[in-house]
């Protein structure tokens, strides 16, 4: 099988358990002479934005620089890396149908979970897009850094944080696939986004790959050698460093004075504003200075292969840990290890028979676990470093690995049909807003247009333009004019037929007092025939195939009542930046806008239900307490991650002037919807708490301007 790889971790360049993957599966597709793998990963020290060579005649990589992107400080670093591997991907797969790029088409792609950088090629492929619909993709759940971050003890909701595990939960429900290194890390994830509803795509449990040498000798060390015991894992809270001390102290307190080694590269430790070392090195100091503990940094696994000839064992003392290779590694060298009980290696290792498993929260029994390993006979240490060899190499060989995954892709291959009938959402809606979109009534349009209209006569053949050049035709477009004042924008209505070349049915003018832009928008549904309804303001624009798209995707997904896309921000001088949107739901949506709300297309019945805009906010936030009022509702919208709307800024509109009007609004909103807010309370105080109140932060992806 032909396979695209996209990571964010290989070596040399990144260290890690997802290089060591990365390196296997490179290694075993090496091998193959009836596959192909291409790599796509991350180098910041590269000058262009992509290169690409031969690992092997048929292992490619191709190396992409995020800070070479034009879009970098726009989207923010990781949803910038989800873009890039979404364009190029996109782009590679394009070429190579039409015999412009020397690559094979993937039979499977596959995404590391971490920092949801497959999240919008997943979005991609669930809004349709052609060129994915036959290619499976995967996502594997090496462990996501939401979840790192949590047992970091670092702020979840802080953006970007909260949003990278925003998109990473996104790519584990939208995948074709989501294979888990172990049972614990599916169950646990089950568990998250079981939380508010959603479930995750389809699971498998493959264990990762490690090969083993047959001729990798397990000679013991003399007899009384042993001399310490050793951790070898990244110097971070989540890696259980301070259990293993505790633990220790129990020893070292009943005369047990064995050394404790600790390699690892170190790291910021949130809690203490220090590195993790300096934390340790403070609080730990008189262990230190006794010689009992060693922080040793980071250091090749060659070397420390070496020194744990005359360990007891290796401590792997995570709080959770899915599958880790540093505890496969030491297995298959035969080193005895002291690891958690909790992490997926207990789906293959036994205790006491080829490791030593026990709760590493709680001291007395790590510390009775290392107890056992420190007086472990010399006859049983032999026989549990062989069990040790033996099970990984029966449990990771990396050949049976590629076969096993294949095998899953062929049976993913078979069940090929047609796009499901809901939308994977993370909090998905309620029962009563899934249903299917209504039929066309003979000789009415599919699609309602509805263009606000007061004193715009500078922009208004531009926005009538976009729409007519819409791969999407069958269309009316109602333009409501709200009481303009402007003498030439009222002469101008009476010339847009002629100027555009539209008859009375193709472009309706409905003349009413000025009400103001919420009642203008209600006005137009109101007049409306299709099934379908678009609003856009008079001075925007759409981009030719946004109508086709969003139609496609609310024909095709019950529960998804409305569509809107990203957006392109220009002013009178040009662009100005690409605006990220995502998927319409609670809690963020309630928080800050991410949504082209003023340019949305609705099914007919949910805009009826609960999409209507609200006058009273005078001309301020009423398309986003509309969008919110379509939540409240129980309803819930999908974003297509391309920028089909460009949204003019002009410095006399009303939202560049009215900023006074923004801390009313927002009150009243929250008081109209009192209900939903206090659902997602728990969420919405925990976001700004960290991040303060909306006018700190505006896009997702990036931090917060607010500093405590």
């Amino acid at each position: 099988m032909n396979a695209w790889y996209f990571t964010f971790e290989y070596p040399p360049e990144f260290g890690g358990g997802l290089s060591t993957y990365m390196r296997i599966v490179t290694e075993a597709y090496a091998e193959r002479s009836d596959a192909s793998l291409v790599v796509f990963t991350l180098s910041n020290r590269q000058s262009g934005l992509m290169s690409r060579r031969y690992l092997h005649d048929n292992v490619q990589l191709i190396t992409i620089n995020p800070n070479q992107s034009l879009e970098k400080d726009e989207l923010g670093h990781w949803v910038n890396v989800a873009r890039l591997f979404e364009r190029f991907s996109d782009l590679f797969m394009m070429q190579i149908d039409t015999g412009l790029r020397d690559l094979v088409h993937p039979d499977y792609v596959e995404f590391a979970d971490g920092f949801g950088i497959g999240s919008l090629t997943i979005q991609q492929k669930l809004c349709l897009n052609s060129r994915l619909q036959d290619v499976p993709i995967i996502v594997t759940a090496h462990t996501p850094t939401y979840l790192i971050d949590r047992l970091n003890q670092i702020p979840t909701f802080k953006l970007p944080h909260y949003w990278t595990g925003q998109l990473e939960l996104q790519a584990l429900c939208g995948a074709d696939l989501v294979i888990g290194c172990a049972k614990a890390i599916l169950d646990l994830l089950d568990k998250e986004v079981g939380r508010t509803g959603a479930k995750l795509g389809p699971c498998k449990v493959l264990h990762n790959p490690f090969p083993v040498e047959d001729s990798a000798a397990l000679d013991a060390p003399p007899r009384g050698s042993y001399d310490h015991f050793y951790m070898a894992s990244r110097l971070t809270h989540w890696k259980g460093v301070e259990s293993a001390i505790r633990a220790f102290e129990i020893l070292w307190n009943e005369g047990i004075k064995v050394p404790f080694y600790i390699y690892g590269e170190d790291t910021f430790f949130t809690v203490t504003g220090t590195n993790y070392s300096e934390y340790i090195e403070k609080r730990y100091k008189k262990y230190i200075d006794g010689g009992l503990l060693t922080l040793k940094g980071k250091c090749p696994r060659s070397e420390i292969s070496k020194i744990s000839k005359t360990a007891y064992a290796q401590v792997h003392p995570s709080h959770f840990d899915n599958f880790p290779y540093s505890v496969l590694e030491a297995m298959s060298e035969g080193t005895k290890c002291v690891a958690g009980s909790n992490g997926g290696i207990r789906e293959i290792a036994t205790d006491e028979d080829d490791i030593f498993l026990t709760n590493v929260e709680d001291p007395q029994k790590f510390a009775a676990a290392l107890r056992k390993a420190y007086n472990l006979s010399e006859n049983t240490r032999i026989t549990m470093r062989s069990n040790a060899k033996s099970k990984i190499k029966r449990h990771c060989d990396p050949k049976i690995f590629l076969l096993e995954k294949e095998k899953m892709v062929r049976e993913l291959s078979a069940q090929k049909c047609s796009a499901p009938k809901s939308f994977p959402f993370l909090s998905p809606p309620k029962e009563s807003c899934v249903f299917e979109a209504a039929s066309i009534s003979d000789g009415n349009p599919e699609l309602s247009i509805i263009v606000p209209y007061f004193n715009m006569a500078d922009y208004i053949d531009e926005t009538l333009d976009s729409i007519s050049n819409s791969t999407f035709k069958n269309f009316e477009t109602i333009l409501i004019n709200d009481g303009s004042t402007d003498q030439r924008s009222i002469e101008l209505l009476g010339q847009l037929h002629t100027t555009h070349g539209l008859n009375e049915k193709q472009l309706r003018i409905i003349n009413i007092q000025n009400g103001g832009v919420a009642n203008a928008r209600n006005t137009g549904v109101k007049h409306s025939l299709a099934p379908f309804i678009a609003l856009l303001d008079s001075d925007d624009l759409i981009g030719a195939r946004y109508y086709e798209k969003a139609m496609r995707i609310l024909k095709t997904y019950e529960n998804v009542s409305f569509c809107g896309a990203w957006i392109e921000d220009y002013n009178a001088d040009g662009r100005i930046r690409n605006w990220a949107t995502w998927n319409a739901e609670p809690p963020i949506q309630l928080i800050m806008n991410q949504t082209n709300c003023q340019s949305l297309i609705y099914k007919r019945a949910a805009f009826e239900q609960s999409g209507w805009h609200d006058p009273d906010l005078r001309m301020f936030l009423d398309d986003w307490e509309g969008m919110i009022s379509l939540l409240a509702g129980g309803h819930r919208g999908v974003m297509i991650p391309e920028a089909l709307f460009e949204y003019r800024i002009r410095s006399e509109s009303i939202f560049r002037s009215g900023g006074g009007l923004w801390d009313i609004n927002y009150e009243k909103i929250t008081q109209k919807h009192r209900e939903l807010y206090n659902e997602w309370g728990a969420d919405i105080a925990a976001f700004l708490n960290v991040n303060g109140p909306n006018n700190f932060y505006h896009v997702a992806g990036k931090e917060g301007s607010l500093r405590k």
